[in-house]
């Protein structure tokens, strides 16, 4: 029951007016996601090749400032003044080595001053173990910045140097050129990470973005305003790359609760990772803005469709309900009809035909009805007007020979029975009859054949009919028929031994009557021949009162009542009569309303 309910409900108007909307928007709403995600992906192209030019172009300045820085390096490596210093510094006299030592010290400035980038400048005198810097005057030792570029005497040229989170460039005189000899000085530059912060901070335009530089060998950042964890990030990426990729490149990565559009590019002078973020937001922003417009737009559309679907459910289902209503009605026979609508529409013409209907329906039943009475009542008048002229002789000559014989009593009770036999199927009463009637004009049909056959040679056995079943009112002749059949096609060429047995059974709510002999006549031909006359109907069939009776047993009880055939038991046929049980006692009978007889067009009896 929940199955078919539940496919009902599937079938109804209402999910198919969802469905039919939504076969036209969804097209429409896919197109507009469809174009939303092409222009974000052609955002997505532009700003990364923006960002990447940007990192390429910030990080060639670079480059530039710090070939100048190590240009300026090399050109110093060999000034005369601090190599005086270094070798002949014991030979000059007060005044020369004041001099000496401030022509240094404005050489050290003016380095400083040719680049923005340069934060000082110190030469390492090691001859003298002594310090000359540009913000400070010649030192009493070597200063503490020595220890970060004390290895650059094993290199030959400018070398790059991380200590202490600061960056420093040198180079050493003489150095690796004469192996043999040791550094007497050594020059180096601090670069000024402040100014390359404010350099980074101009690198982009969108808010929250930023640009950053990582060394990620060993763990060198300079930053402008990165938060700690986009660093990690940042730090963990470059570190895990492959060996074998690429320098330069765009990802998108995320740290918390943010996005972000990264490209970077790696210097190969000094081995830092030139790195521009932006968040996703500021990038794609608009883009998703947009989305989520397009998404609050179709489950707006959606809850537009589906109000709209109903409020159409609503106007058709009402009419629709009442009008489903009254065929139900109709199917359980009531023919009633329904109020027009106030609205002139459809469902008032419909409303119009369907009280139309209802009226002709009540007619046509009507004359079916009366139909049906009338073909009850001719064929019970055909089947009572057949009454065979070769029994009807037989039994006049049973009388003569009984008379002749002066066998009075067997006369008067022949008489008996044969007047109540013939009083009984030519009367013109009710067409009805309590079976407790019907079976009694059987016996006494069997009362007759007994007296023309010696019951030696025939006998008829009769079980009890089941309790409350005496009353049950049914058509006439509907038993007596079958007797007559077994009497005429069964046994009648027997010479003995011929045997009728009418068992009467309650079996599934219905009373089973069963009439069989044990003839030996009956052949399969005829046997198939039988059952295809009662279940496909037909004309001028020999078997004219069994066919009678089912038909009227089906016009009086229905289609799932009647006569069926077989081979019984005992060998010959067996013909059975299927009627309903009669109400137990305090419920009330069947109704007898025209509208709840079976169609006989639904009989399958002849």
């Amino acid at each position: 029951m929940n199955v078919f309910r539940k496919r009902r409900l599937s079938l109804t108007i209402f999910p198919k007016l969802i469905i039919a909307f939504l076969l036209v928007v969804a097209p429409i709403y896919g197109i507009g996601l469809g174009m939303n995600q092409l222009g974000e992906k052609s955002v997505r192209e532009e700003l990364s090749k923006s960002l990447n030019s940007r990192v390429d172009f910030y990080l060639n300045l670079l480059e530039v400032e710090n070939e100048q820085m190590m240009g300026l390096l090399q050109q110093y490596a060999v000034d005369k003044d601090i190599q005086h210093a270094a070798f002949i510094s014991n030979t000059m006299t007060i005044g020369e080595w004041t001099e000496t030592v401030q022509r240094i010290q404005d050489k050290l400035q003016l380095i400083k001053s040719s680049n923005p980038y340069i934060k000082s400048v110190s030469a390492h005198i090691l001859t003298l173990k002594r310090t000359i810097s540009s913000d400070e005057t010649i030192s009493d030792a070597i200063s503490p910045e020595y220890e970060a570029v004390a290895s650059v005497s094993k290199l030959r040229g400018v070398g790059k140097y991380y200590w202490h989170g600061r960056l420093f460039m040198a180079i050493a005189y003489p150095g690796s050129d004469l192996p043999n000899m040791k550094a007497t000085y050594v020059l180096s530059v601090e670069i000024n990470e402040e100014m390359m912060k404010q350099s980074l901070q101009n690198f982009s335009d969108y808010k929250n973005a930023g640009a950053m530089l990582i060394h990620p060998e060993n763990g060198w950042i300079l930053d402008n305003q990165a938060g700690e964890g986009l660093t990690h990030e940042l730090s963990d990426y470059l570190r895990n790359r492959p060996a074998d990729s690429a320098d330069e490149g765009y990802a998108q990565l995320s740290a918390g609760d943010s996005s972000y559009f990264v490209a970077y590019k790696r210097s190969h002078a000094f081995g830092y990772y030139l790195i521009a973020y932006v968040p996703s937001v500021e990038m794609v922003g608009a883009i998703d803005k947009y989305r989520m417009l397009l998404w609050l737009l179709s489950f707006v559309s959606l809850a537009f469709i589906i109000a709209y679907s109903y409020w159409l459910y609503q106007l058709i289902r009402k009419p629709l309900h009442r009008m489903i209503a009254g065929f139900r009605k109709v199917e359980a026979g009531k023919m009633e009809p329904m109020p027009l609508p106030k609205t002139h529409d459809e469902f008032y013409y419909l409303f119009q035909r369907f009280n139309m209907m209802t009226n002709n329906l009540k007619v046509l039943i009507q004359e079916v009805y009366e139909q049906k009475l009338r073909a009850q009542t001719s064929e019970l008048k055909q089947l009572q007007s057949q009454i065979n002229p070769h029994f009807l002789y037989n039994t006049y000559f049973i009388l003569y020979r009984l008379a002749k014989m002066h066998d009075n009593d067997t006369v008067i009770r022949f008489s008996q029975h044969l007047g109540g036999y013939f009083q009984y199927i030519t009367r013109n009463g009710s067409d009805e009859v309590p079976l407790d009637a019907e079976i009694k004009h059987s016996r006494s049909y069997v009362e007759i054949q007994n007296i023309r056959f010696a019951k030696s040679r025939i006998t008829v056995d009769f079980s009890e009919l089941p309790e409350g079943c005496g009353d049950m009112r049914v058509p006439r002749l509907i038993l007596q028929p079958f007797i007559e059949n077994a009497y005429q096609y069964g046994i009648e060429t027997k010479r003995r031994d011929g045997r009728i047995a009418v068992t009467m059974t309650e079996q599934d709510g219905r009373l089973l009557i069963s009439v069989e002999d044990n003839g030996e006549r009956l052949t399969n031909a005829d046997l198939q021949r039988i059952e295809a006359n009662l279940v496909h109907q037909g004309a001028n069939m020999e078997y004219t009162g069994m066919l009678n009776v089912h038909r009227r047993l089906q016009i009086r009880f229905g289609a799932a009542y009647g006569v069926s055939v077989a081979r019984g038991e005992m060998g010959g046929m067996k013909a059975t009569l299927r009627l309903p049980m009669p109400p137990s006692p305090g419920k009330a009978a069947e109704s007898s309303d025209p509208s709840d007889l079976a169609d006989p067009n639904d009989a399958k009896g002849v």
